[in-house]
């Protein structure tokens, strides 16, 4: 028995070199053929501002593994490189290449872009923002409205009035004798006149509704700034969600690569008659299972670049290729040293940025402001009114139209409300319901401003602590690969042990890629929730 595992041993050691020098074979076989997209351009771009704080621990990389019969074929295997720097792939990767990955340019629109570039592409073409824009221009209006109470109203008339009355008779007495007449039976009358008011003074009810109208103007100001910044958030969801689907598609096919490298090793073993020719029926079940991987990830890669054009406002053809800020990674050894984009406030410091920042919070307290003016205007609905008016014309005094003669007049009136039918009380509830609810609801929107700093925070703080567990579980995932091919090479472990690190470390891959671009969506959510999010 001793005998067997020495020479199944000694096998072992000399299929090393048959198995890596037959690896590329298989590392490097291309996908189905089909037509390859043209590479997207990199023009050069604004960086991310760097962060001032050192990488958080456990983010050191690890040196990859060099010598020995363990190490794997680092050259059959590629790094996953950014987004931006990966050759695209045709769509899908196995199989007949399908028209609907085609894409296309857009005039003035770049086909990489930053983060920055992307908000400001959105801020200009968002219909969303244009719907904002209009809505500001709406609550304006009213602010002018109020304000023409104040100033003199200047009225002009001209008018020409025919009139018909049916002739009465009359006598004219005479030497000769009396003598019936007619008078005329039409008659024109022609008048041009100008009127003035102006209101003296009202107990200042003009005055509250200026300054309601002006609040309600900056609270849909500050609303229409949250709006940007929505769109700024939602635009950063996107840009991330699609580098990271790019990236799931890298870690699946490097994943056939690795499943390759796998069967390779097994054919080997085969033909030094150390392992049964099933085994590679066994080993290549992954490698099947891998590649439906990336036809499903290519799909969801897909929609994700479309979902992105289509929230910069563009079509979802457009070529439009976010800009990978996390560095490479390799499957087989180091790990993702990612700096943060800045450093982590305390929760106080968080929710005071929020409290003064945040334009939802500022409309709700415009809103507060507005809605108390109205009920101080509704309340002087009674309060006796003082208004100037003069006029000046001239009108014809002859059956014909002529003979004009000047009138004019100047006077003050003061208007005293005696019985409004109850008018006054019920505007002035409504508007007091108005202000009760809007006082409500502006303690609903601090709470939620607290709610949602102190869950982004959280999820920020989760997201470090994630890249690092699963940094510790790629290097991990990459030693027991490493030690598990080196002893199946030797025959002292078996096909499914090697293929259970092949699953680990495939895990390992998507729990790194998913963990890093988490914590970037962390980030832009808790900056969001601070309201200090956006190009600049």
């Amino acid at each position: 028995m001793r005998s067997f595992v020495v020479s199944r041993a000694l096998a072992g050691v000399a299929l090393t070199a048959l198995a890596l020098a037959s690896a590329p074979a298989f590392a490097q076989s291309p996908p189905a053929p089909g037509p390859v997209a043209t590479p997207l351009a990199t023009p050069a771009a604004t960086p991310r501002p760097a962060a001032t704080t050192p990488p958080r621990p456990g983010s050191t990389a690890t040196p990859a593994p060099t010598g020995g019969s363990a190490a794997i074929n680092a050259t059959a295997i590629p790094e996953l490189l950014p987004a931006d720097q990966s050759s695209p792939l045709p769509y899908p990767a196995y199989g007949t290449p399908a028209p609907v990955s085609e894409v296309r340019v857009a005039p003035g629109v770049p086909q990489v872009i930053t983060l920055p570039q992307a908000v400001l592409i959105a801020y200009a073409r968002s219909p969303v923002l244009a719907s904002a824009r209009a809505d500001v221009a709406i609550a304006s209006a009213p602010v002018g409205l109020a304000q023409s109470a104040l100033f003199p109203a200047l009225s002009g008339s001209a008018g020409v009035t025919r009139a018909h009355r049916q002739p009465s008779a009359t006598a004219t007495t005479s030497p000769s004798g009396t003598t019936p007449t007619a008078g005329s039976p039409n008659t024109t009358t022609n008048s041009l006149s100008l009127t003035l008011q102006q209101l003296i003074f009202d107990g200042g009810r003009v005055a509250a509704q200026i300054r309601g109208a002006r609040a309600s103007q900056s609270a849909s100001i500050a609303t229409y700034q949250r709006q940007l910044q929505t769109v700024a958030f939602n635009v950063a969801t996107a840009y991330y969600n699609t580098l990271s689907a790019q990236r799931q598609t890298r870690v699946a096919l490097t994943t056939v690569q690795l499943d390759q490298v796998q069967e390779n090793l097994v054919s080997a073993q085969i033909r030094a008659g150390t392992a049964a020719r099933t085994d590679l029926s066994t080993a290549q079940l992954p490698t099947a299972q891998a590649r439906v991987a990336v036809i499903r990830l290519q799909a969801a890669e897909q929609v994700e670049l479309a979902t992105f054009a289509n929230t910069l406002g563009l079509d979802a053809d457009i070529a439009v290729q976010p800009k990978d800020d996390v560095p490479a990674v390799s499957a087989t050894a180091g790990t993702l040293a990612l700096m943060p984009a800045f450093p982590t406030p305390s929760y106080q410091q968080a929710v005071t940025r929020a409290l003064a920042l945040r334009p939802d919070l500022t409309a709700q307290q415009q809103d507060v402001i507005a809605n108390r003016e109205n009920v101080r205007a509704a309340r002087l609905g009674l309060f006796p009114n003082l208004n100037g008016n003069a006029s000046y014309g001239t009108s014809s005094t002859d059956p014909s139209g002529g003979t004009f003669r000047n009138a004019g007049q100047v006077g003050v009136v003061l208007a005293v409300p005696i019985f409004d039918r109850g008018v006054t009380r019920a505007q002035t509830a409504q508007a007091q319901g108005q202000l009760d609810r809007s006082l409500a609801q502006l303690q609903i929107a601090q709470q939620g401003v607290q709610l949602n700093v102190r869950t982004a925070l959280v999820n920020l703080v989760s997201a470090y602590a994630a890249l690092d567990q699963t940094n510790a579980e790629l290097a991990k995932a990459q030693e027991v690969l490493r030690a598990t091919q080196a002893q199946y090479r030797a025959g002292v472990t078996t096909l499914p042990l090697l293929l259970n690190a092949q699953v680990g470390i495939t895990q390992a891959l998507t729990d790194e890629v998913t963990a890093v671009y988490t914590v970037r969506q962390a980030e832009q959510a808790l900056l969001f929730a601070e309201g200090t999010n956006g190009a600049g």
